[in-house]
């Protein structure tokens, strides 16, 4: 439990940065993809994008809409790109655990990956209309429907319908890639771009192979492998916009050291709410990764230990690991407490949560007094506390709408805190961010 509220927290924080990028990016005309009425693929995947490509804007619309958008960040909207591709794989990742081992809350986990590829087709309308937009969201949820007749056909161990799903996959990513590739050819090459989706199709298929054989080892190497490719091909299609729609950005101020602690950071304490989720799912169900999945939690706790010691030494980040692998510890025993209905257990772990989580905050303020408020900090780590124990309650209780948006909610203010942390070490050592 002690793992999945940190986990949470984290998660949530990541949520909200993103949410607001994306309010910056997106016009407030933009129309949403409604959900009750999909919209259908393009029976060509070039169909709807203008044989104009990068040199002209795409519609009338998106004219209009670029003229009347004020300038956004390159860095802010990176992270945007970022946070929505990290949700594609990790919910993917939820789905598939759910589905493999017939969890009940398999139909919510998919409704949140079907509506990611929503999310993703309204980020492209600003720049290429909103039929563009519309036409890579049926693209994406097809490309969702299939991977969904995939794990059925796997299975089932019916080889002849997992040989049509796999062809079918590689026939859509191929589509996607082409699709993309004539809204912006000069940045996003169509074999490169077919490469990384077709990548993207192999890592996938070779997570959810190790889990259905029971490889957890490999389920869990294979899914971080999936992570590292998906965000290089986040950032190939964010610096692709940016560089195709110039007058649609500000000038970047971050200097590259800077751009490569934030997304470091972000992608390490989204990797702390993703692996505390996923633990948490484990968990509560009595699955047989529990433990490998644990492990993988407080190997995460390392890499953030790791991370702040060329500012503050070897023996600050070992300090700050072994805080946070109390924190992950205690949450485990609060999972168990809660899972056992033990409510003098439950009571016990949580005040020993909320002390290891004002340990942290006060550890963080006394390194970074002036940047990292001891208060603020507090506040933040305790939210974390809170939204991770409401997913987890939600979870428990069968309530999968609760467990999801609880889940978004730590994502969102996981983000804040992350790009908290980055900002506060920029401040502190300016030297090095030249």
């Amino acid at each position: 439990m002690k793992l999945l509220k940190h986990k949470l927290f984290i998660f949530v924080v990541a949520l909200l940065v993103t949410t607001q990028v994306l309010a910056a990016c997106a016009p407030a005309t933009s129309t949403p993809v409604a959900t009750s009425a999909p919209t259908q693929p393009p029976t060509s995947p070039t169909e709807g994008i203008p044989e104009t490509g990068a040199t002209e804007a795409p519609t009338e619309a998106a004219t209009e809409s670029a003229t009347n958008t004020e300038q956004t960040d390159p860095l802010v909207f990176k992270q945007a790109m970022r946070k929505l591709w990290e949700d594609h794989i990790q919910l993917t990742r939820v789905y598939l655990v759910s589905a493999i081992a017939e969890l009940p809350d398999t139909e919510a986990a998919a409704g949140r990956l079907l509506k990611n590829q929503e999310d993703i087709g309204d980020a492209i309308k600003p720049f290429y209309g909103d039929e563009a937009g519309e036409q890579l969201t049926a693209l994406l949820k097809e490309h969702i429907t299939i991977a969904v007749n995939l794990v059925a056909a796997a299975k089932a161990g019916d080889n002849a319908k997992l040989e049509d799903a796999n062809t079918r996959w590689t026939g859509n990513a191929d589509q996607i890639g082409t699709f993309l590739s004539t809204a912006n050819p000069d940045h996003w090459p169509e074999a490169e771009m077919q490469d990384m989706l077709n990548t993207h199709l192999e890592l996938t298929l070779e997570e959810a192979t190790a889990r259905l054989n029971g490889d957890y080892a490999g389920d869990i190497a294979a899914y971080d492998k999936v992570q590292d490719a998906m965000l290089e091909m986040s950032d190939m299609l964010a610096e692709g916009i940016i560089a195709q729609f110039p007058d649609q950005f500000s000038e970047q101020t971050a200097s590259q050291a800077e751009v490569d602690l934030t997304l470091a950071m972000d992608k390490l304490w989204e990797d702390h709410i993703t692996w505390t989720r996923m633990y948490v799912i484990s968990a509560a169900a009595d699955l047989p990764d529990a433990e490998a999945t644990a492990g993988r939690l407080l190997k995460n706790q390392e890499d953030i230990g790791n991370a702040i010691k060329p500012f503050y030494g070897d023996e600050a980040g070992n300090q700050l690991t072994a805080l946070l692998k109390d924190h992950i510890t205690i949450a485990v025993d609060l999972v168990a407490a809660a899972k056992a209905g033990d409510n003098a257990k439950v009571e016990d772990a949580n005040t020993r949560w909320i002390e290891n989580a004002n340990q942290i905050g006060t550890f963080l303020s006394t390194a970074n007094p002036d940047n990292w408020p001891e208060a603020d900090l507090q506040t933040m780590l305790n939210t974390h506390l809170e939204l991770t124990l409401e997913e987890a309650t939600a979870r428990l209780n069968g309530d999968w709408a609760a467990d999801i948006a609880a889940y978004d909610k730590v994502h969102d203010a996981m983000l804040e805190m992350s790009g908290m942390l980055t900002k506060g070490i920029v401040a502190q050592f300016p030297d090095k961010f030249q």
